[in-house]
Parts: structure tokens; C-alpha cells; sequence
């Protein structure tokens, strides 16, 4: 039967009131899609990849590498290559276990560093016949020293103008995002006498976040310890092996000429350093009649167990790392 017009209205009218209010609380919604949640590579606050690779190069020679998200940095630390003798050949002659002088320039050269750090004046940190034969491949090696290294390498013959000469407290670039602190260092002579150098460096990750990675060593493990607070590290070098002279006389007579584990562990506390890497400083082949002067006590192993006692019950944990002379020790960070 079909519907005349009327009808066919009242009919819609009908199924309007019967399903309208179920339409009209129906709620239609576009699918959503859930994606993984990635690692957001753009993003300026995200963590970033820090590196350390130290070298010994025996006595206080050093090369650091670092990096620190884009930016990095390769530098030489009191490097020694040959024979040390202090200009007194006749009474004292210290020569390296295990790097040749060849050996221990290619491996400075290879690693391409923009610059010298020189702690101290005396031989063994600014050692001329080594730093001539690193001049002659290196040209271009930029020198940062304590003051009293300054008249030694203008003697030398070393420009003016790639020398800069730091102060306790002063800083400067080595790069964009790497910079260099000197802090106080060594006592080397009577009272009076200004204190050596250490050096604080610090290299920050390019992305402005306080993920700066600060790698802080002195030679000699003799600070005043209320003139380094506020210094923060991750890493430290420092001695381990207490050198004192003259041997000869009793304990309470002798002169602390550098420093052992106890005291480098006490400085370690005071940066909040979590990679002690021990400075094997005092591991030299020693001959003449000035060489039984030193007094040496302690080793990396005693250091150890020193540590290992420290760490017992803590969170904070203090790691050494030990290193070979010659071979890179990449440092977990």
C-alpha cells in the first residue's frame, strides 16, 4: 500500500522522535593513533654523551681526550720524553720503564693536541729537550703554565704570544665550550715562595644543559684544602705514592715533597669526584749518588684498599681506574 505525502511526513516525523535522542548522545570521535614513544634526538635538554680517554706518558706526562655532546678537546700535560736529570747529570739520572722518547713524542703528536698544560717551572713538568721535539712537529701547540714556567720557555725561545699564563683562579678557552681553570698547587720551596699550578678543565656539552664534564689534577697532592672548595670534578688525577726526602733522616725530619693516597682521597671528597685515575709520577729508573734522596711510600694497591674501605656503606662510590703507560684508558662516565 503506498503512502500519500502526509503519511510519508507523519512517518519520518515518527522515526525522528524515536531515534533522534539516541543520535544526539552519541558521541563520534576520530580515531586516535598511539605511536612509540621515541627518544627526542632534537631536543636541547636531553642527556648527552661524555668521554674521557686518559694516557700516561710516564713521570707526570699526560694526554687528555675528551668530549662532552658536540664539543671536545685534546691536550698535553707536562710531558716527558727523555732522560730527567735537573742539569746535575753527574748526581741524579731518572729515565722511563716502558715509553721511548720516539714512542712517547709519536704518541703526543698522533693525538693532534691544540695545547700544552705546564704546572710547574721545574724539570719534570716543563721539560725543555721533550718540548723541542714536540715543537718541531708541533708548531702550532698553544702553551697554558703557571708563572713560574714563563721565563724558562721565553729563554727557550718559545713566542710570546702562544703562551698564557695563568694565575690561581684565572681562567681561559681552549675551544668553544672547553675552557681552563688554574688552582692552587704545589708548595716547592720555603714558605714564602708562591704555590705551583693544578688545572681544572671543563668541557660543556654545546647544549646548555649542567652537563659540563670537569677533569681536575695536581702533581704533587699538596693543596691547602679551604682554597679548592667550591671546585667540583668528575675525574681526578693525583699521586698516590708519598715522596719525601731526605730519606735518610727520621720520619718526623723529612720534607713532603708529593703528596700520597690519603691526601688525594681527601681531595677527591672535597671536588665530589667519582674516576680517581692514580698519577704513577714516581715510577722512573733512578741511578747517580743523589738517587737514594727520596723517600717513597705506598702504592696503587694500598690506594685501593683505601678507597675500598671509603666506598663500604656509601651510595656515593669512588672508582679508581688504573692506566698503562702508553695505552689509552677510556674512563666510563
Amino acid at each position: 500500500m503506498m503512502m500519500g505525502p502526509s503519511a510519508a511526513n507523519q512517518a519520518v516525523l515518527v522515526l525522528g522522535a524515536t531515534f533522534l535522542p539516541w543520535v544526539e548522545g552519541f558521541a563520534f570521535q576520530t580515531p586516535q593513533l598511539e605511536l612509540p614513544t621515541l627518544p627526542n634526538l632534537f631536543n636541547p635538554l636531553s642527556p648527552t654523551t661524555r668521554t674521557f680517554s686518559y694516557t700516561h706518558l710516564e713521570c707526570n706526562g699526560q694526554l687528555w681526550q675528551a668530549t662532552s655532546g658536540n664539543n671536545e678537546v685534546s691536550v698535553v700535560i707536562d710531558p716527558l720524553a727523555s732522560q730527567l736529570d735537573f742539569g746535575i747529570p753527574w748526581g741524579y739520572r731518572a729515565n722511563k720503564q716502558s715509553l721511548s722518547e720516539d714512542a712517547t713524542i709519536d704518541l703526543i703528536c698522533d693525538a693532534n693536541p691544540s695545547h700544552c698544560l705546564l704546572t710547574m717551572g721545574l724539570d719534570d713538568h716543563t721539560h725543555l729537550p721533550t718540548l723541542a721535539k714536540v715543537r718541531e712537529r708541533l708548531p702550532n701547540l698553544q702553551y697554558i703554565v703557571a708563572p713560574s714556567c714563563l721565563a724558562k720557555l721565553l729563554e727557550f725561545g718559545l713566542e710570546s704570544d702562544r703562551i698564557t699564563v695563568l694565575e690561581h683562579g684565572e681562567a681561559c678557552n681552549l675551544s668553544d665550550g672547553a675552557s681552563v681553570q688554574a688552582t692552587e698547587g704545589a708548595l716547592v720551596g720555603p714558605p714564602w715562595q708562591r704555590r705551583e699550578n693544578g688545572f681544572l678543565l671543563k668541557l660543556d656539552d654545546g647544549y646548555g644543559n649542567e652537563n659540563d664534564l670537569a677533569i681536575y689534577y695536581e702533581p704533587h697532592g699538596d693543596v691547602v684544602m679551604t682554597n679548592i672548595a667550591g671546585l667540583k670534578a668528575d675525574v681526578m688525577v693525583s699521586p698516590v705514592t708519598k715522596q719525601s726526602l731526605p730519606a735518610q733522616v727520621p720520619v718526623e725530619g723529612q720534607f713532603t715533597l708529593v703528596y700520597g693516597g690519603d691526601r688525594t682521597l681527601e681531595i677527591s671528597e672535597s671536588l665530589g669526584a667519582e674516576v680517581i685515575i692514580p698519577l704513577g709520577n714516581g715510577a722512573l729508573d733512578i741511578d747517580g749518588p743523589l738517587a737514594g734522596l727520596v723517600a717513597a711510600e705506598g702504592n696503587v694497591g694500598d690506594f685501593e684498599r683505601l678507597v675500598s674501605q671509603r666506598n663500604e656503606g656509601r651510595q656515593s662510590r669512588i672508582r679508581v681506574e688504573k692506566a698503562s703507560p702508553g695505552v689509552p684508558l677510556k674512563v666510563a662516565l
